[in-house]
């Protein structure tokens, strides 16, 4: 053997050497456990028997199983075994949850404590192993939502009683303790905004007043204090002092009288708030960049400001989003606009940039309506703007949900599911999600109104008859001032082309108190078609007979002129009469819901021809203008404006309109604080000869209180007037008060309570306060 092969023989026999001395694991042996299975414990162990000894294995097969929360307490041990090391691993098992009890107080509930818990997987649930950790987090989380609801005072404390076998009851007793109210708001330093600004930017941690006190925004809480100073130095930048700085907040306690309970003195807190403004900014220079689908200069004007004028962040935020939203539109729904600001600390200006980019234009590849059992697909396939291939316009896409909507046959279930397809992000997949709304409505009703008095009404309305959309409708209502029988039938499209066709068939018979009784037997033949977007026409045609009697309601007050009255509605049309009418309109709606409106524009303009040209023995033209406008104010609060104009004339300068077609105003279909169609111009003798024009205004301040109760501010304004009358404020009445509303989903109407303050009387011993009870609503 040569020298070369002993070096080799003894390099190997030293690197064999450990291999050798490396002890076998003869076995692992599981001590102490009882719930947990051996074969559990063996799961997170990586060592088996057989296996070559290694303590850093060992070590992390340690680290997992502690992390398993299954133990309190975890040894591993060596002993020598038979042919190897025995590894002895012994537990002692966590004790288990029985139960968890939340002791709560009166402003923080359990089910907050749950659901923020589950929001923040740290829910614990019975039977779970006990943590230490957890329930310190979960102690946390408790202690977090006190300081939300402004208890800084408040305690959470852990009681842990054993139960049983190794069983634990956990529970976490909570002391609110007071609530700490901010008395007043104090910014150190010169604000060069007014103060009240700088405090209404807060949303919380306000001064002690009413709505403060009110909307609980008078609370101290700590936790918010940094995103308050983050608030007010925005709040800075939105008028120009781009440089403006908050420092840190400080408490100083004193006393002071509450709102409520009324002037009861109480420690409150002082919040000292430094600012320093630094200078302000005016804007520099302005331009676009990285535009090629829309001209730049075109851009530049939706930027509402200019050079010179006073910076501010909101404006230019403004600017951000409206161009996105005008390429989003235009089917860039990768689009981006970035702001590039640089300040000139020496001209104290702002220069700011607009870089936009395009990306792909995008387009719809597949849209998929799920949920709509009974509906047909076309049925809301046809209400979409926006088909497959066309460019994918925000704007069109958020409009077709809202005429899908206003058909009344189903609604969103959640957001849309708006996808890019697999492979080519400019294609995307929609799918909208819908739940069909009540389809065949029976209605059994009672109530009162003042246009119907005391009434029972059935009826029965399928708006969806055969899943096209067909409209039946079965009505007999009957009432001290009203017997009304209708039957009526609607197909929405004819042929699948966008035009509607049906008929009403009616008998009525109204009482009109203290004016006439009105009996009426005819038939609506009603045509109607889409122009374009929300855009609609429609015309109707009515053939009716008319019989017009003395008032069967309020004709004793009548009794002293009696002859006078019967003489005059005799020569003004008291009988038997035939009306044949025409009677187009044009009807524009963005208004999201009839019942519950919050947003959204309505404009109508019809027209009412009848002549004996058609048919009939009346002559008379009769044009009306209505305009609606919801607009959201904050949430769940909304402001609605109503206008409505109409007139009314005879063909022939020698005849006269007849009394029953005249207006009368009065009730709470427009200005609800007066009795039903007591406005309107008077003879000496203090009869209303009914208006041949007329002019209405409402507004409505809507707050949703909870549920189906809504709280509504409203003023009514309008008049009726003779035809040589002048229309004039100074000859007006208004009606302003509170209405409270409250819906019942069942009956598909609002019940309401009016309560109001009329301007005028309309008899000497009239009040000005007046209280009504009505249904369905105004406008």
């Amino acid at each position: 053997m040569n020298k070369l092969s002993l070096v080799l023989l003894a390099v190997f026999a030293a690197l064999s050497l450990p291999l050798f001395s490396q002890e076998i694991i003869d076995q692992i042996e599981i001590v102490g456990n009882d719930r947990v299975t051996r074969e559990t414990v063996l799961y997170y162990v990586t060592a088996r028997a057989g296996d070559l000894y290694d303590e850093e294995q060992l070590r992390s097969d340690f680290r997992v199983l502690w992390t398993t929360g299954f133990f309190s307490d975890i040894r591993m041990e060596r002993q020598p075994g038979p042919r190897g090391v025995v590894i002895r691993i012994i537990v002692k098992e966590s004790p288990v949850v029985r139960s968890v009890i939340y002791k709560t107080g009166k402003k923080l509930k359990e089910e907050d404590i749950t659901n923020k818990l589950k929001e923040k997987d740290e829910y614990l649930l019975p039977y779970s192993y006990y943590s230490t950790h957890k329930i310190q987090r979960i102690r946390k989380t408790i202690e977090d939502l006190l300081l939300e609801k402004g208890l800084m005072a408040a305690k959470v404390d852990v009681v842990e009683t054993p139960k049983g076998k190794n069983e634990i009851e956990v529970e976490f007793r909570i002391d609110e303790g007071p609530k700490v109210r901010v008395g007043e708001v104090v910014f150190e330093g010169t604000t060069k905004i007014p103060a009240s600004f700088l405090e209404n930017a807060m949303s919380s941690n306000r001064s002690h007043g009413l709505f403060s006190w009110v909307a609980g925004k008078d609370v101290y809480k700590q936790n918010m204090l940094q995103e308050e100073t983050a608030s007010i130095r925005k709040k800075f930048q939105e008028h120009g002092y781009m440089e403006a700085s908050v420092g840190e907040p400080r408490l100083e306690e004193y006393v002071r009288r509450t709102v409520f309970p009324f002037f009861k003195k109480q420690k409150m807190m002082r919040l000292v708030i430094p600012v320093k403004p630094g200078y302000l900014y005016r804007v520099g220079e302005v331009s676009v960049e990285g535009a090629k689908a829309i001209a730049p200069a075109f851009l530049e004007t939706m930027i509402g400001f200019r050079t010179g004028d006073i910076y501010s962040t909101k404006s230019r935020e403004k600017v951000v989003e409206k161009i996105g939203e005008l390429y989003r539109d235009g089917g860039f729904l990768y689009s981006q606009v970035m702001p590039v600001e640089s300040l000139d600390p020496m001209n104290k200006v702002v220069n700011v940039t607009f870089n936009i980019h395009e990306g792909d234009v995008c387009y719809l590849n597949r849209l998929e309506f799920k949920g709509n059992v009974y509906t047909k697909d076309k049925v809301i396939r046809r209400e979409m703007f926006l088909r497959e291939g066309d460019r994918f316009s925000f704007a069109a896409f958020k409009n077709s949900l809202l005429r899908m909507r206003q058909l009344g046959l189903v609604d969103l279930e959640g957001d849309p599911e708006i996808q890019p397809t697999p492979g080519n992000p400019a294609l995307f997949d929609v799918t909208v999600n819908v739940k069909e709304l009540q389809r065949n409505n029976i209605q059994f009703t009672a109530g009162y109104s003042g246009y119907e008095g005391a009434f029972v009404a059935l009826s029965y309305e399928t708006v969806n008859f055969l899943g096209a959309g067909e409209n039946l409708n079965i009505t007999f209502q009957h009432g001290k001032r009203i017997k009304n029988y209708v039957f009526g039938f609607q197909e929405p499209y004819i042929f699948d082309y966008p035009l509607s066709l049906g008929f009403n068939i009616y008998n009525r018979y109204l009482i009109l108190p203290y004016l006439y009784d009105r009996k009426g037997k005819g038939v609506d033949l009603l045509l109607g078609a889409r122009l374009f977007g929300y855009w609609r026409t429609n015309l109707t045609y009515t053939f009716e007979d008319v019989e017009i009697k003395l008032p069967s309601e309020g004709g004793e007050a009548y009794a002293s002129y009696y002859e006078y009255y019967s003489t005059y509605m005799s020569y003004y049309g008291m009988g038997t009469h035939k009306i044949s009418s025409l009677s187009p309109s044009v009807f524009y709606s963005t208004v999201d819901s009839p019942l519950t409106p919050s947003r959204g524009t309505m404009l109508l303009a019809s027209l009412k021809y009848a002549g004996t040209f058609l048919g009939g023995e009346i002559d008379l033209y009769r044009p009306r203008f209505e305009f609606t406008h919801w607009q959201p104010i904050i949430a769940k609060h909304s402001l609605g404006v109503h206008l409505e104009y109409e007139f009314i004339r005879a063909l022939s300068d020698t005849t006269d309109v007849p009394f029953w077609e005249k207006l009368y105003l009065g009730g709470e279909r427009n200005i609800r604080g007066y009795e039903i169609y007591s406005i309107g111009p008077r003879s000496v003798n203090g009869t209303n000869m009914g208006g041949e024009k007329s002019f209405v205004l409402n507004a409505e301040y809507s707050m949703a209180v909870g549920g189906p109760l809504y709280l509504i501010l409203f003023h009514d304004m309008g008049n009726a007037w003779s035809r040589d009358q002048e229309i004039t404020l100074k000859n007006i009445y208004t009606s302003t008060g509170l209405e409270a509303r409250i819906f019942v989903p069942a009956l598909r109407v609002p019940f309401r309570l009016i309560f109001s303050y009329n301007n005028r009387k309309i008899r000497a011993d009239d009040n000005n306060f007046a209280f009504r009870f009505a249904i369905g609503s105004t406008f």
